[in-house]
């Protein structure tokens, strides 16, 4: 006969009847209070969070004002195990607001959810905290600012040295902002920075500015397609970015040396706009051009050609009539059997200015 376990004994099978029968009741007489991991919260009042206030706390469905009020019905934010819904979707069913701005892709809730596949409320709303637990469990160190497009990478603490909270820049509520904390904030550090660059900018800090510091004070010209050197890296920044009222206008300020040089062209513009193929940054006038294909003076100290001798309409084109013997009858003369039109360009045989060349 085989051998039955210990653990299986009349006594064993009793014991297991009366605890069974034990749960049974108490679920009876507790209803679903066994399988709850606390209460739920019973307050109306908006959520605050890091002294600012959120507008969008009150339920909009049915009538239902607190999560309390569905202590009764778990299904209403559990969904069952093999459902295709999740919690987020329960939870947007009754924060229909939040809903319209997820579905917009518009205000804090919209910006956070672009971030992710889908959304994942109780990442930042706990519950089961009983009747006055906090919904919202977030501060400025852990809050996922950068999703919102500002960074709170060099606003971590204000200027007095005091970490910062979201009521310091959200005093109306945190899904709300006024850009004149922006510029009431940075006044208070340096208030005469803070008028020139509002007079040279703007009122809007957020077109420009994405909270990284890359666009402020640290900003490393050296990593954009116009690196700043000689007397370019002194010039003030509204001097080439002259009203400029956004990221978009910073970036396409023009990178040609003429459009800020003209004014400084005694040429006039004869020789072109490659203002760099005779002028550094070091100085305007430092102007280095090597004419060395075609000697300015021949080879000779007799005589200094000036750039207008050569180039009478600009740099793109030159002549050699009208200096020395070069007339046009005696061009023709001394090349028998060509065209005028051939002897145009006359470096072609006489690179250096001398006679012709095999």
């Amino acid at each position: 006969m085989k051998k039955r376990p210990g653990f299986v004994s009349a006594t064993g099978i009793v014991a297991a009847v009366v605890l069974l029968a034990g749960v049974a009741v108490w679920a009876l007489a507790s209803g679903d209070a066994m399988f709850s991991p606390g209460g739920l919260n019973a307050e109306t009042r908006a959520a605050t969070v890091g002294g600012a206030t959120s507008a969008g706390g009150v339920m909009a469905l049915g009538g239902v004002a607190t999560h309390d009020q569905l202590r009764d019905d778990c299904s209403a934010c559990h969904p069952a195990p093999l459902s295709s819904q999740t919690m987020a979707d329960r939870c947007l069913a009754c924060h229909k607001g939040i809903a319209g701005q997820i579905d917009a892709g518009k205000g804090l809730h919209g910006h956070l959810a672009g971030t992710r596949s889908s959304p994942i409320c109780r990442g930042c709303h706990p519950e089961h905290h009983g009747p006055h637990g906090a919904l919202t469990n977030l501060d400025v160190a852990t809050f996922p600012h950068d999703a919102t497009g500002f960074s709170l990478r060099s606003h971590r603490r204000t200027d007095g040295g005091a970490k910062s909270t979201c009521a310091g820049c959200h005093p109306g509520g945190y899904e709300t902002f006024d850009q004149a904390v922006c510029t009431d904030c940075h006044a208070k550090i340096d208030a005469q920075f803070m008028s020139r660059h509002r007079a040279a900018y703007g009122e809007d800090c957020l077109a420009c500015h994405d909270g990284t510091g890359r666009d402020g004070a640290g900003f490393d010209h050296s990593k954009t397609s116009f690196p700043l050197t000689g007397k370019h890296a002194k010039v003030a920044c509204p001097d080439c970015h002259a009203s400029a009222q956004s990221r978009s206008d910073l970036q396409q300020t023009p990178h040609d040396c003429y459009s800020c040089h003209a004014k400084d062209d005694k040429h006039d513009g004869a020789y072109g706009r490659q203002c760099e193929d005779c002028h550094k940054t070091s100085a305007w006038d430092d102007v280095t051009f090597e004419h060395s294909v075609f000697p300015l003076d021949h080879g000779s100290e007799e005589r200094k050609a000036t750039c207008q001798t050569c180039h009478p309409s600009g740099t793109d084109t030159y002549t050699c009539y009208g200096c020395h013997e070069h007339t046009t009858s005696n061009v023709l003369a001394q090349h028998e059997g060509r065209s005028l039109t051939e002897l145009q360009d006359c470096v072609r045989c006489h690179p250096g200015g001398r006679q012709a060349q095999d």
